[in-house]
């Protein structure tokens, strides 16, 4: 897992952004394009700002940058697919792992005690109660890239609206994933 306070560049922009708001791409020794959410290949990296409209011109910057043609059909949901899946993988482990606090008035209270290091809530949920809902400590904005049916699967539940963690070994990874899922859904 890469360290969050980290910074990458964009290949693309040429800015510097956090690592977790960045998607990884590696050119293989055989020259093929490979994406790489969860830096597990091997070859010359580099890195875009996790963003449609940056991802877009992936195709231009791989022909100039590489002379290869970049094959980008369906990249953005390709991407965005594999977050989702993975986000809900984690979730279910963590309840699994009994690392998961559900419904309105148990978040509340365990907020109260600072046992909950995490906080998801659906980005379709009603705001005056996601609202009533205190970050914990660690946390400094509300991460909000789910919906209230994504948020439910792992669940088995048709919807939930708010999720919260205990310290756990999953809260990085959810971290990390929910920011570049959350960066490229707000564009």
């Amino acid at each position: 897992m890469e360290n969050l306070c980290e910074k990458k560049m964009c290949h693309i922009t040429k800015k510097m952004h956090p690592s977790e708001v960045m998607i990884r791409f590696v050119l293989s020794p055989s020259n093929v394009f490979t994406l790489d959410l969860f830096n597990e290949f091997d070859g010359k990296e580099f890195y875009v700002l996790a963003s449609r409209k940056i991802l877009i011109k992936m195709k231009d910057f791989a022909s100039n940058k590489f002379g290869r043609d970049f094959q980008q059909e369906n990249l953005i949901s390709r991407i965005d697919s594999i977050l989702l899946k993975r986000i809900v993988s984690l979730i279910a482990l963590s309840r699994k792992a009994g690392k998961v606090i559900i419904g309105h008035e148990q978040i509340q209270r365990y907020l109260l005690t600072n046992k909950i290091e995490l906080l998801l809530q659906a980005r379709d949920g009603s705001e005056n109660r996601k609202k009533s809902l205190a970050l914990p400590r660690s946390q400094t904005s509300r991460i909000n890239c789910l919906n209230r049916k994504e948020l439910g699967i792992p669940f088995r539940r048709d919807a939930i609206t708010n999720v919260g963690f205990l310290k756990s070994s999953f809260t990085n990874p959810l971290i990390f994933d929910t920011a570049r899922l959350g960066n490229l859904r707000s564009c």
